[in-house]
């Protein structure tokens, strides 16, 4: 499977897969964020494979984290400022900022989402796609998970 055709499955996947949690998580969800979705899946699952398997796997989910927050809020200004759908407003919600568009609590369950979107971009990887070596993954130097080996043949 060629780099561009594995990149667009990715992305859309990443599309799909946060529509549904946030259908699941409140019954909508927005075009744009779902565009989100596929960025923050496709670079975040990404991180060991630019870097190495023995990068810490809590830095990546941290990454993870920063960059769903950064990007909450470019799109949150942007709908602020321009689209006025008011996709999402965190005022309710301690430490909020940028006009309630992102919030400490939600960056710490997006760090807790970034295993979910290491685990699920690994998998997909190396058991459908048949690329890249076995995911294993390190905590503070030490490994601490390795995927089941693939039983069938590429």
């Amino acid at each position: 499977m060629g780099k561009t055709v594995r990149t667009v499955i990715m992305f859309l996947l990443g599309c799909a897969f946060y529509t549904l949690i946030e259908m699941i998580w409140r019954g909508y969800s927005f075009r744009a964020m779902s565009l989100a979705g596929g960025i923050i899946f496709l670079a975040g699952g990404t991180l060991n494979d630019k870097f190495s398997w023995k990068m810490d796997l809590l830095l990546q989910c941290l990454i993870i984290a920063v960059m769903i927050t950064a990007l909450e809020a470019i799109v949150g200004n942007i709908d602020y400022y321009f689209l006025h759908q008011n996709m999402w407003d965190y005022s309710n919600m301690p430490l909020s900022f940028f006009h309630h568009k992102i919030c400490a609590p939600f960056t710490i369950l997006w760090f807790f989402m970034g295993f979910a979107v290491v685990f699920a971009h690994d998998a997909i990887t190396y058991y459908w796609m048949g690329q890249g070596g076995q995911p294993e993954y390190w905590i503070l130097g030490e490994r601490v998970l390795m995927m089941p080996e693939k039983k069938c043949k590429d």
